[in-house]
């Protein structure tokens, strides 16, 4: 093997420790099953140690993993593409016995699936409080809450939970092994789509997704349907890098029914399609036809829940903030306006500046719809959406990124993403283990300003850099051109006969 390869299969082979020292043995998902809602503070009483094992694993795992990006960059050998493979099972296997103990997320999505599939039951007008005698009950959190998911996600739940049965390893199980079959997905999307565009980045981009230490942290080890969306919001930019615009608008569509986040991304398909369209009377049907699949995918998901009212539950969380620039902004307001006033003020606010860079983005494609240019685009709606528009940041939204940052070549947007999903996975012990450990929560301003700081303020600080770095770089070009100006415009005087006149 090549000394790249040999580095590849050491970088993979010190992390599948780190993994299963650090997370597995410790939490293990056949020691702690059986009790409901655990956390890594909780199974550790709160132990200093306990975080500091934490910190040291993952920024292990990060440096382990910069270095494996490095070395995967122009590599094109079959070996080295078996290390990553190999080393990528390896990392799901580990991770799929840990117990989930940074949410309990999964355990809410099992009970909806089996009210579906068990007691006939609709998730998106009753909630797990309706079902205390189900042996799940105990293990949800958001138990007074409907599903905040869509009928895609609610159709895959209610399938897991009838094959899983009444186990809960089993269905433990069977929804991580969900999110990694998607994961998976989407990592072959990427190797396809940059090994046909851009082959010298191919290996790079997969390492860059498949081998990012919280992709892996929340999808096989705790289970978070994330990487279900992602794989069609893969899909959906493979389908626009073929130019297939009408079906990677209903990828995204069928993306937006897991969670709505892909919807934000479905005005570049359509603008993609308009501008590749060359009269207008194709645009109008291209308009007509890709409008037309989206609703039906839409009516045709929704259909065997649907009974009226709220079923998109637009409301039904949208007034909870926390770990984000409008919690902040409704901190600051509340005390002089009033916690309604600031809420009401900080969410329209984020809508506003999200719609106005979504309309940002649409120019920018209109101008130039090329793959790397429409996948830019999506990058920044998403980065954007997760530092400025965000309502209720957790650690794994940052997973929505990174397979549309493995497809771009270096630059801002994949640093970006990258330091992103490293800054998030420190909430956990700033809030857990700084936060909680007292007998009295801090003051919610103090405690949104520790924890949104500590967690989004090195993305901040990086994009701010990046903003004033760009404009300092204008700057200076214009001001060159204005002095190269009159030079040239002398030069053209005296070359001139009439001017000599």
């Amino acid at each position: 093997m090549s000394k790249p390869t040999v580095r590849l299969a050491i970088l993979a082979g010190v992390s599948a420790v780190i993994y299963t020292l650090a997370f597995v043995w410790r939490y293990s998902l056949i020691e702690w099953w059986a009790t409901p809602q655990l956390t890594i503070a909780k199974i550790s009483h709160h132990d200093p140690l306990a975080a500091a094992a934490y910190v040291i694993a993952f920024a292990a795992l990060f440096l382990l993993y910069a270095l494996a990006c490095r070395v995967a960059r122009g590599q094109q050998r079959a070996a080295a593409w078996r290390v990553v493979i190999v080393g990528a099972l390896a990392f799901n296997a580990i991770l799929l016995l840990l117990y989930p103990v940074d949410a309990a997320d999964i355990f809410d999505n099992i009970v909806h699936g089996r009210m579906t599939a068990v007691y006939g039951a609709n998730p998106f007008y009753q909630s797990a409080i309706d079902f205390t005698q189900d042996r799940f009950f105990s293990y949800a959190a958001w138990d007074y809450y409907p599903t905040a998911y869509g009928p895609g996600w609610e159709l895959l739940a209610a399938g897991a939970a009838r094959f899983a049965g009444d186990g809960v390893i089993a269905n433990v199980l069977t929804f991580k092994l969900i999110g990694v079959l998607a994961y998976a997905g989407a990592a072959a999307l990427i190797a396809l789509t940059l090994r046909q565009h851009a082959p010298a980045r191919a290996l790079y981009g997969v390492v860059l997704f498949a081998w990012n230490p919280l992709v892996l942290y929340v999808t096989a080890g705790n289970g978070h349907n994330d990487a279900v969306m992602v794989l069609f919001i893969a899909l959906g930019l493979a389908l626009l890098t073929a130019r297939r615009f009408t079906l990677a608008a209903a990828a995204l569509t069928l993306g937006a029914t897991i969670k709505f986040i892909p919807a934000l991304l479905l005005p570049l398909a359509m603008i993609a399609g308009l501008k590749a369209a060359r009269t207008w009377r194709t645009r109008a049907i291209f308009l007509v036809v890709t409008v037309a699949a989206c609703a039906l995918v839409v009516i045709g998901l929704y259909a065997p829940f649907w009974q009226g009212g709220d079923i998109f539950g637009v409301k039904r969380r949208s007034d909870l903030l926390t770990t984000s620039l409008p919690t902040l902004i409704d901190v600051t307001l509340a005390p002089r306006l009033g916690q309604s006033a600031g809420e009401f003020v900080a969410i329209r606010l984020a809508v506003v500046l999200l719609g106005a860079w979504i309309v940002r983005q649409m120019r920018k494609v209109w101008r130039d719809a090329s793959p790397n240019a429409v996948a830019a685009a999506a990058a920044s709606i998403l980065l954007f959406y997760l530092l400025v528009a965000c309502l209720w940041f957790q650690a794994w939204y940052a997973v929505w990124t990174l397979a549309i940052a493995a497809l771009l070549p270096d630059g801002a947007l994949t640093r970006g993403a990258l330091l992103l999903s490293f800054a998030a996975i420190w909430k956990m012990p700033l809030f857990e283990f700084v936060l909680v450990p007292g007998t009295v929560l801090p003051p919610r301003d103090w405690r949104e300003w520790w924890i949104t700081l500590g967690t989004l303020g090195t993305a901040w600080a990086f994009f701010v850099y990046q903003f004033a770095r760009n404009r300092v770089t204008r700057y200076g070009s214009r001001v060159a051109r204005d002095r190269q100006a009159p030079r040239a415009g002398a030069n053209q005087d005296a070359a001139d006969p009439a001017a000599i006149g």
